[in-house]
């Protein structure tokens, strides 16, 4: 179908509002591919408009036709968006508030800042002008993160959209976004700041963990040690809660196991060792010697025993050196037993054995020899299974070990004779045959 034959038919449309919109995006398309008749299809969309009764959908479309000069740049688009600022004051406050969010964050989309936020400020409802605004602010924040250009430029815009937006938790979302804009643009100092003007206590909570872990991917985060704490007793006294857990992990992070340990005794809540340990193991496990280092003998056990039952959860071979180093730095015989543990899962039944017979618990060592018992018996190693079982010291439970052993490999004996014995019957019958 001709080009001439396409505008010819989107004419037939007997809806005028989709008739404007359609030839809209029939000019969009033709100006793409700097097509002469794009001006023709632009100048129908307007034509249309006069069909349309309606003043809000009239403006809607003419906001799409804007739309779509702008995606082509063709500079007449901002003429449009100032017609239809200037006459959907006649509209009912939702309608025009309705418009004006959709032309703010096109013309965001368009790159035209400095209008999205005049646009936004025009809305009467405060919610829905300070969520535009914040979306404004996280647009700006992004095009940073795909294009550093006019760095300066856009900051001053962000900052002055956070001036209209003076309620929580927007202005703290703002906040947030500019602080995420600062550690783009490497002014972590900026990022600081921004989540220190922060008015709640979620959001505040939410930037310092983001601030802790972007700075910690970079490998800055020991740098800014002395920063985090200084805000974290700022946030603290602020909120009125201890941010004892979210200090912690950074300075562990940094490698700063010492200082992590002395701020967690400090508040003197345990469960916050095991928190702190955990955040370690995932996101920088080579950051665990120096915090289990730091550890008391109590500590240590709460601490190894939550590292070995996540891990445990899902015990793989390439975990095998976190747990060396768990086992090398928590010298404790209950988690032993569960490194033991892992190495049975995993098939080093050796590794495991010797755990074991370093063992002085009785009952631990029975509980590891007991496992490497079984696992030798699954093995069909029924001498190693029960040479192990011997080294178990409880008298009863040793007894009731060798006992279960004997009998399943009494068992898997016989299996092993009728087997062969249905084939001695079975080459039989087949000579007879």
């Amino acid at each position: 179908m001709l080009v001439a034959e396409i505008l010819k038919s989107a004419g037939e449309i007997p809806d005028p509002y989709v008739k404007a919109v359609t030839y809209a995006k029939i000019g969009e398309e033709l100006a793409r591919k700097s097509h002469p008749l794009y001006k023709q299809a632009f100048l129908k969309a307007f034509e249309s408009l006069a069909s349309i009764d309606d003043p809000f959908g009239m403006l809607k479309a003419l906001l799409s036709i804007g739309v779509s000069m702008g995606r082509v740049r063709i500079k007449a688009y901002r003429r449009v968006f100032v017609r239809v600022l200037s006459e959907s004051r006649s509209l009912a406050p939702p309608q025009r508030d309705e418009l004006l969010k959709t032309a703010s964050l096109a013309l965001l989309g368009l790159g035209d800042i400095g209008e999205a936020i005049s646009f936004a400020v025009e809305i009467g409802d405060d919610v829905l002008r300070q969520t535009t605004l914040v979306s404004i602010v996280r647009g700006i924040s992004r095009s940073l993160e795909v294009n550093p250009i006019k760095t300066a430029y856009r900051l001053r815009k962000m900052k002055l959209a956070l001036e209209y937006i003076t309620d929580e938790p927007y202005r703290s979302k703002a906040l947030f976004e500019l602080s995420k804009a600062f550690v783009t643009l490497g002014s972590y100092s900026g990022a600081f700041s921004a989540i220190r003007d922060m008015g709640s206590r979620e959001w505040a909570k939410q930037a310092f963990k983001e601030l802790a872990f972007s700075l910690s991917e970079l490998g800055v985060v020991e740098n800014y040690v002395d920063s985090f704490t200084a805000l974290a007793e700022e946030l603290s006294q602020k909120f009125d809660e201890n941010l004892a857990l979210e200090v912690a992990t950074v300075l562990a992070l940094a490698g700063r196991g010492s200082l992590a340990a002395q701020m967690l005794r400090k508040f003197g809540d345990e469960s916050l060792f095991e928190a702190v340990a955990l955040d370690v193991l995932d996101k920088n496990p080579s950051a665990l010697p120096e915090f289990l280092g730091a550890l008391n003998a109590e500590e240590a056990l709460l601490v190894g025993r939550a590292l070995m039952n996540r891990i445990l959860e899902e015990p793989t071979p390439d975990k095998r050196g976190i747990v060396n180093t768990i086992a090398r730095f928590v010298r404790l015989e209950e988690v032993w037993t569960k490194v033991a543990r892992f190495y049975v899962l995993i098939g080093d039944v050796e590794s495991a054995r010797r755990i074991g017979l370093s063992l002085q618990n009785q009952k631990l060592r029975s509980l590891v020899m007991a496992d490497v018992a079984h696992h030798y018996l699954k093995l069909g190693e029924v001498e190693k299974a029960i040479d192990t079982a011997l080294e178990v010291r409880e008298g009863r439970f040793a007894s009731l070990l060798m006992s279960e052993i004997l009998v399943k490999a009494l068992n898997k004996e016989l299996e092993g004779l009728r087997n062969g014995k249905a084939r001695i019957t079975q080459e039989k019958a087949g000579e007879q045959d």
